[in-house]
């Protein structure tokens, strides 16, 4: 009889701590939960020197994921598109990153998608902003700012709004206010 109160315990024990080691995994997998990814972007196509303008075709860019997932601008055609150059050392880009978070909780189920686009930094660097500012769109890493000076980004903050056609609708340097963000949202909704 003690035996089996002895062979009852162990297995109760194991069942425990397994239990508790899938706990804590999936608590320290859902520690990035709600966060963006953050992958490598590179031009994919529009190289040519030819000027990026308003009514221009945009440029394809792509992101590559650590996992091999590979998401394309083009991919995104037929939704209205922000991409926003920024970086982590650009107080502009930190005071306007909310009100873009907050524009894209409002109209992601738009169909409305943002694509942040740091300059350079580590991914390292680029995840604690992430996570600092909960940021929950689309986030990649121009490691040339080969994709940046193809979209005529000068400075930091730099916004393209795209249409759903995949057509420059708005391009804007600089800090963007909540009134303005929302102006262009009007515009390629």
């Amino acid at each position: 009889m003690r035996k089996g109160i002895l062979l009852g315990m162990v297995v109760a024990g194991i069942i425990l701590l397994i239990a508790g080691l899938l706990l804590l995994r999936s608590q320290s997998s859902g520690s990035n939960a709600g966060q963006a990814e953050i992958g490598q972007v590179s031009l994919v196509s529009g190289g040519s020197s030819a000027v990026l303008d308003k009514g221009s075709l945009t440029p394809d860019f792509e992101i590559k994921y650590a996992d091999g997932k590979i998401v394309r601008l083009s991919d995104f055609k037929g939704r209205p598109v922000m991409v926003n150059f920024w970086a982590t050392w650009c107080k502009f880009c930190e005071r306007e990153m909310p009100a873009i978070q907050q524009a894209y909780e409002k109209y992601k189920d738009d169909g409305f998608m943002v694509i942040g686009v740091d300059s350079k930094e580590p991914a390292s660097k680029v995840a604690g902003f992430v996570a600092d500012y909960k940021l929950t769109f689309m986030m990649g890493i121009d490691p040339t700012d080969a994709v940046f000076r193809r979209y005529r980004g000068g400075g930091w903050p730099h916004s393209v709004f795209v249409d759903r056609e995949g057509i420059v609708r708005g391009m804007y340097a600089g800090q963007l206010s909540a009134s303005q963000l929302e102006q262009f949202i009007g515009e390629i909704r």
